[in-house]
């Protein structure tokens, strides 16, 4: 259990740290970036965020770690190289704040905002994709690239898909798991690959634990894997 006043001191001292965990290119296992992952003492990260929702505090935790991991990467001993995929949620896209804060990020780290994609979590029901449609296209204005994370889990995923027109769509881990094994699993993947080809958006399917579910994965035409298998997470002192 998470108390209120924990996650407030959480956010008030910035109590957290980042972990990053490898993507790799499916084509020549190069490594083509990374996903920053929030970690603190107080225990599971979503349990985190779901104490910070529910006392409205999630806006100023996501902007507080997003400055954290843009100043960490953009410091003169961490320049960055690779692609950063940056987790964030809806409503905080959403927030009445947020494009004062995403303009003052742009002006203060400037440099290879291309190298950034922010990727959604789409585990929250957004009633209003219209509004959320216009906050991306600030983000893809400014020269951030957009992802959609959790495909295949999260609420109403094909339309956000088809509304946000993002550059890279992220499969839920459900299916790397057992993959070589499901004829099913494989069909969906191929028939959402051929979509996001066609449309030009890269695939990443995440969760990769096992040789054979890779191997089956290069097979399909996944553009990028990320999973244990490839690299564990740790902390981003070590990673960059």
């Amino acid at each position: 259990m998470i108390t209120n006043s924990a996650i407030y001191q959480l956010i008030e001292k910035d109590d957290f740290y980042h972990c990053s965990q490898s993507l790799y290119s499916a084509l020549d296992w190069s490594r083509i970036g990374a996903e920053i992952l929030l970690r603190s003492k107080l225990g599971e990260t979503d349990l985190i965020f779901s104490q910070a929702k529910l006392v409205n505090k999630l806006y100023e935790l996501e902007t507080k770690s997003i400055f954290k991991v843009l100043q960490t990467y953009h410091s003169e001993e961490n320049t960055l190289k690779d692609l950063l995929f940056i987790n964030i949620f809806p409503s905080t896209i959403l927030h009445h704040e947020f494009p004062t804060f995403i303009k003052k990020m742009s002006t203060d780290f400037p440099a290879k905002r291309q190298n950034i994609v922010f990727e959604i979590v789409n585990t929250d029901y957004v009633e209003d994709i219209s509004s959320l449609k216009g906050r991306i296209n600030l983000l893809k204005e400014l020269g951030y690239l957009i992802a959609i994370d959790d495909v295949g889990k999260g609420w109403s995923t094909l339309d956000l898909i088809i509304e946000l027109e993002p550059h890279y769509i992220k499969l839920d881990r459900f299916f790397s798991r057992n993959l070589s094994n499901s004829k099913q699993k494989q069909q969906m993947i191929k028939s959402l690959i051929n979509y996001a080809h066609n449309s030009d958006i890269k695939v990443v399917l995440v969760g990769i634990e096992q040789e054979t579910d890779l191997s089956i994965a290069k097979y399909l035409g996944v553009d990028i894997c990320q999973g244990f298998l490839l690299d564990k997470p740790k902390p981003i002192s070590q990673s960059v």
